[in-house]
């Protein structure tokens, strides 16, 4: 199952003047410009021109991006990050000699699909998340602003598009609670990392008796930044109090009362990973069958990709509707000060 990262875009001016065949006829409401947006994509098997920008221009180096379908104003891109692999073959000879071994750079394609949604009201990009191809789906995301609006100055739209990621202020713990006990999601990684700063008084004096932490963030300890990271990591000990200092430190790194000099994420199966201190960035998972309906003739039908670009706009909404009244709670009581436990089961 695919995670997607969820964007929203939204229109601004341009910061250039239009050609004199536009200048009349420049949209001025959302739904013209999704029109005229919709219409930069053209039909199957077009390439959208994905290129860096270098010192305000658009670079040399590109990206293939393909249109795999476009209909009804929902757009299915694939974006490749060409790259090579270093392999050493050995090669068979005839003399007494060792048989030689030679490099060779073998072309691989990795790729994401994104999906952009111009119907009206929607205007939302996902992007699949494929480590292999790009460390992160911001990368594509910017790719693809800056390309599409280079495009869009080329024939004189009179408007830019400027993507955002879809984000919500959660309380930490109540938000990884959700994702493992509601939503059945296993945590592949802790990490621990050193943000810099002055180490706060607490911390150092729970490093310093505990010589099991000290051993553990020996990484960390002396130096001015560095991370340590858990595979699987022990969450049960940690809630049972078994390992009662390392569940204070984690207290520490994750109280809003205090500057503790750390920080703390803690990473899932499937890509997602939660950063205490940053809003959560939305994703969107989509199972397999539905890429595989996608080649079929019924593209978007019933149970097609844009039944389930609503679904994920659905859930945009749910998240942020929970976000607000998390927010009114809080006024009455804070979080932290009500509850400070790490009642989180990590299994």
């Amino acid at each position: 199952m695919a995670q997607y990262a969820l964007y929203t875009y939204s229109y601004t001016e341009a910061d250039y003047i239009q050609t004199d065949c536009f200048r009349e006829k420049v949209p001025f409401s959302t739904e013209d410009k999704n029109m005229w947006f919709d219409r930069l994509f053209g039909d199957r098997k077009d390439d959208v021109r994905i290129q860096k920008q270098k010192n305000g221009r658009v670079g040399v180096d590109k990206y293939p991006c393909t249109v795999l379908a476009h209909k009804d104003r929902v757009v299915w891109l694939r974006m490749e990050n060409e790259k090579s692999m270093r392999l050493y073959v050995k090669s068979h000879s005839q003399t007494a000699d060792p048989d030689p071994i030679e490099q060779q750079n073998i072309p691989t394609n990795p790729f994401s699909y994104i999906f952009i949604d111009c119907r009206e009201g929607k205007n939302m990009i996902a992007i699949m998340k494929n480590n292999d191809a790009w460390r992160s789906t911001d990368v594509e995301a910017k790719l693809l602003e800056v390309s599409l609006n280079w495009k869009m100055k080329e024939v004189g739209y009179g408007f830019n598009i400027e993507v955002k990621p879809e984000t919500i202020p959660k309380d930490y713990w109540n938000y990884n609670r959700q994702l493992i006990k509601k939503e059945k999601k296993r945590v592949k990684k802790m990490v621990i990392y050193f943000t810099g700063g002055t180490l706060d008084s607490k911390v150092e004096e729970i490093i310093d008796r505990t010589p099991y932490l000290k051993r553990l963030l020996r990484e960390l300890w002396g130096a001015s930044s560095g991370k340590v990271e858990l595979n699987d990591p022990f969450g049960r000990e940690i809630v049972d109090g078994r390992k009662r200092d390392i569940k204070n430190i984690i207290e520490i790194i994750t109280s809003n009362m205090t500057d503790s000099g750390f920080g703390l994420s803690l990473a899932y199966e499937g890509g997602m990973e939660v950063t205490c201190g940053k809003d959560v960035r939305l994703e969107y998972p989509m199972k397999e069958d539905v890429v595989d309906m996608l080649f079929r003739k019924d593209l978007f039908g019933t149970y097609g990709v844009n039944h389930w670009l609503d679904q994920a706009g659905a859930y945009i909404k749910v998240q942020k509707d929970e976000t607000t009244t998390d927010t009114r709670r809080k006024r009455k009581a804070p979080k932290h000060v009500r509850d400070t436990s790490l009642a989180i089961d990590f299994a």
